[in-house]
């Protein structure tokens, strides 16, 4: 280097913003949450924000005219429940990514918004500014980013739709689940049991279908 001569620096300086920006819109009836965004997403050279509303009818109204990659949206809105707020907006802007950013206290709703296809969700109450800017440049690449509560509420139904299913088994059909699920053949549980292997065979099939899995190895995972 020449004696004298600084180093060129690296990078964009703080606050200013890359040539092409994830662009965002920001819906939270909450002034102090869409300020504290705000102050997330500005520091952040690749994202800029182009729009803010505090609802949803007024992000759906002034998107018209805007080119936005991903809008962050709370479902909590007082004149319009937010799953079908989201499936309007999903059929008007069909391109843009949506990132839920609620409290999760309704697994139930947090089911119901998953179903209409969003690509992210972030809890209010434990995302922190590095996991918000990472599920937006995430969202943006294509992938889905979605917090340890919506894990949790898949898992609730999931258990949930397990024991309904299970509820309909017949006392010997769960004692042919037990043993299937403990490796045994069609011939052990003839002999276990004192039933034909074809009562076997029937009662195994009837459990296919009442637990609608595909085989006797899916079957056995529903007792793990």
């Amino acid at each position: 280097m020449t004696p004298g001569k600084k180093k060129k620096s690296i990078g964009n300086p703080r606050g200013q913003k890359a040539p092409n920006p994830v662009r965002i819109a920001i819906c939270d009836s909450c002034p102090t949450i869409r300020s504290g965004l705000k102050h997330i997403l500005n520091s952040a050279s690749e994202i800029d924000i182009v729009l803010q509303t505090s609802s949803h009818a007024e992000l759906m109204d002034q998107s018209e005219s805007l080119d936005i990659d991903v809008i962050m949206v709370d479902i909590e809105d007082d004149k319009q429940p937010g799953f079908e707020y989201i499936n309007s907006f999903r059929k008007k802007f069909p391109d843009v990514k949506i990132l839920i950013f609620t409290n999760c206290t309704d697994n139930a709703q947090i089911i119901e918004v998953l179903e209409q296809g969003v690509e992210g969700f972030q809890c209010k109450l434990d995302a922190e500014a590095s996991m918000i800017e990472t599920a937006i440049r995430t969202l943006h690449k294509g992938g889905k980013d979605l917090a340890p509560c919506v894990t949790e509420a898949l898992l609730m139904q999931m258990q949930s739709e397990q024991l309904m299913a299970q509820s309909q088994l017949s006392t010997r059909e769960q004692q042919v689940l037990d043993l299937v699920a403990q490796g045994k053949t069609n011939n052990d549980i003839a002999d276990s049991l004192y039933i034909s292997i074809r009562t076997v065979k029937f009662h195994v099939s009837s459990i296919l279908s009442k637990l609608n899995v595909k085989n006797r190895t899916e079957a056995a995972l529903w007792l793990l």
